[in-house]
């Protein structure tokens, strides 16, 4: 494919929603807590909306997205085996974002402060990685060589 776009000028976006729900998979998915009481993991990613993009404009590579994401989760009491399930939803994860706006909405009764305590740390700091990922995965597909 031939690229007309001197000095990566023009405006290109790639839309990379596949591609996120693909790595929140592999990079989410199973996270996991343990102590002596309590085993918390991230089971699954039920639904990855909203829309995600890397682009390109005057030679600049940067990306924007702006979704919703929803995990399922499960955990064992060791003491006494009880085993239960709930979920966490972020309803917002933008490329703007500071650390201290995210929001993790955890469906899970009465094991939510263990979830929010212990769990949820370790998915904010892998949703921390997400944009730089991001832009090292998709900067080449946006911009052509300037030779």
């Amino acid at each position: 494919m031939v690229v007309h776009n001197p000095n990566n000028w023009h405006w290109i976006d790639k839309n990379c929603l596949p591609w996120s729900k693909e790595y929140f998979s592999k990079e989410i998915v199973d996270t996991e807590f343990q102590n002596d009481e309590l085993i918390l993991v991230v089971n699954g990613i039920d639904s990855v909306s909203g829309d995600c993009d890397v682009t390109q404009r005057k030679g600049k590579v940067l990306c924007i997205y702006d979704m919703k994401l929803s995990l399922s989760v499960s955990g064992t009491k060791k003491k006494d085996s009880e085993t239960f399930s709930g979920s966490i939803h972020v309803p917002e994860l933008v490329h703007d974002q500071d650390e201290d706006e995210y929001v993790f909405n955890i469906d899970a009764s009465e094991h939510a402060s263990e979830i929010r305590k212990h769990l949820v740390p370790k998915i904010k700091a892998k949703l921390l990685k997400f944009q730089e990922d991001l832009i090292t995965a998709h900067s080449k597909d946006v911009q052509h060589a300037t030779d």
